[in-house]
């Protein structure tokens, strides 16, 4: 019993302690080099000491949970906060150890009584990522290893959150429609936005999309099951999230709203994950508070999850298939030969080719014939020689240049894109 009071003690001071620090987020990158980071904090304290002190701690701290602007792109080092971790590392002064030289004051005031300093402190990254990962805390891609993918689109997806559409008309005038025909989706799509950004996400607002949109015929007619997709592939973001609001009232005259989310990755449309919140059941017919509710039911798993889900793909990458045919016109060439520029047979050209732009080395074209190939490769979502994102359309390019350089003017390639394969026929 005394062990229980004892650690319910401990645990309480902790918290009462974490509190205490009023950590700043006033923190910008100075310098990177090699394996020390050069920053800039401030925080505000009764003593100009203490205030120096906090801004250092301050430095760290958003370094771990918040993450600073041009550096890993802005993605924290921590995924999961512990307290237990941040107390010792803060209050323990661990965080001394890992300082380069000394923690300089570059600028100072009294401001109400108060001390507002601001100190620029060098840190040791490579020893602080190595403790962060012995004391078992989890990191965000791009921290714990060096070789793993860079500050991506994909560490720090972008959101954007549409409504569900029925019917068979679905260009923006009709969407937009809808959307204002339905205070209760309207607000659900803005305030699911702001729960992304609450929960680290860059977003972008639709409801503003729908208002600055001038075109009427952006997406096409199809079935219900097509236009999800089409929505996806038209909207800006690296995740589309479909919600659909649906508000159920029984004989009782009692109420209830499910919200049903569904999130994709944009430009495959894969399945990233898909949940129902349902508000429970009130004695109102109000939609927007009873979609409120069913908000509230959001817990931070779903976006956990999300997170997880999405950076399975990082890891992975994205999977493209691609067929190789002739056309009936080219009768003095097939797969079996040499490249038309008579470099190497084709096969093992091609081979080299996805070898060489697969990411982690994953892809296969195991199922051939003289004149069919059948290729899958998984690609990256960042091109590391160019430090930018790479999409399926940047791969299509690339496959475009491989075919002119092996082919020159003597065949054509021809590709087409149809999501995540391309078709490639040879004329």
């Amino acid at each position: 019993m005394n062990r229980f009071v004892l650690l319910l003690t401990f645990m309480m001071v902790l918290c009462a302690d974490l509190r205490a620090q009023n950590y700043s987020t006033d923190v910008t990158l100075v310098e990177e080099s090699g394996n020390t980071v050069t920053l800039e904090a401030t925080a505000v304290a009764e003593k100009k000491k203490d205030a120096s002190l906090l801004a250092a701690k301050s430095a760290f701290h958003t370094l771990f949970h918040a993450g600073v602007d041009g550096l890993k792109n802005g993605v924290p080092m921590v995924s999961v906060e512990r307290k237990d971790y941040d107390y010792r590392f803060f209050n323990e002064s661990r965080y001394i150890s890992y300082i380069s030289g000394e923690i300089n004051n570059i600028d100072d005031e009294k401001i109400g009584g108060k001390y507002r300093v601001k100190v620029r402190v060098s840190i040791q990254l490579k020893s602080l990522v190595a403790d962060l990962e012995k004391n078992k805390m989890a990191l965000n891609p791009g921290w714990s290893d060096s070789k793993a993918v860079k500050a991506t689109a994909a560490l720090n997806p972008t959101i954007v959150v549409v409504p569900y559409v029925r019917g068979e008309n679905t260009d923006f005038a009709a969407m937009r429609n809808e959307v204002n025909a339905r205070p209760a989706l309207k607000t659900i799509i803005g305030k699911l936005t702001g729960e992304f950004g609450k929960n680290g996400y860059k977003t972008r607002d639709f409801i503003t999309m729908l208002q600055n949109s001038k075109t009427n015929t952006v997406l096409t007619l199809g079935s219900q099951s097509d236009e999800k997709t089409k929505i996806v592939q038209q909207i800006p973001g690296d995740i589309v999230v479909t919600v659909d609001v649906i508000v159920n009232t029984n004989g009782n005259g009692k109420s209830d709203c499910q919200l049903n989310i569904s999130a994709v990755e944009g430009q495959t449309s894969g399945n990233l994950a898909s949940a129902s919140f349902v508000s429970g059941q009130y004695s109102t017919t109000d939609t927007v508070r009873l979609a409120d509710h069913a908000l509230g039911k959001i817990s931070k798993d779903f976006f956990t999850g999300l997170q997880s889900s999405f950076e399975d793909i990082v890891k992975k990458g994205r999977e493209i298939v691609i067929e190789l045919t002739l056309s009936e016109t080219v009768s003095d060439w097939d797969f079996d030969q040499d490249t038309p520029n008579g470099s190497n047979n084709f096969k093992d050209v091609f081979d080299e080719w996805l070898r060489k732009h697969s990411h982690q080395g994953v892809y296969d074209m195991g199922l051939n014939t003289d004149k069919y190939v059948h290729a899958t490769v998984n690609i990256p979502l960042w091109d590391m020689e160019k430090n930018r994102s790479y999409s399926i359309s940047n791969f299509g390019s690339d496959v475009r240049k491989f075919f002119k350089e092996q082919f020159g003017d003597s065949y054509k390639a021809s590709v087409t894109a149809l999501g995540q394969k391309l078709l490639v026929t040879i004329e």
